[in-house]
């Protein structure tokens, strides 16, 4: 369950930072108040998923060590 809403959060994470550039053209948020509080929500779900698959590996590690 954390791979998948760790995946979840980075791949929102990535969408929303993809919709700030301007590679797409795309215009979703129009004024600076919306797109700075649309990038911290992004940084906070691409570090949300990068340490929910850290806390998972570490995880598997200690059951590994465990079981041997």
């Amino acid at each position: 369950m954390a791979r998948l809403l760790s995946m979840a959060n980075l791949t929102v994470g990535a969408l929303l930072m993809f919709a700030l550039s301007d590679i797409a053209g795309w215009t979703w948020f129009e004024n600076s108040a919306s797109k700075i509080i649309v990038f911290i929500l992004s940084m906070l779900l691409v570090g949300n998923g990068i340490i929910l698959a850290f806390r998972e590996e570490e995880a598997g590690v200690r059951r590994s060590r465990g079981a041997a």
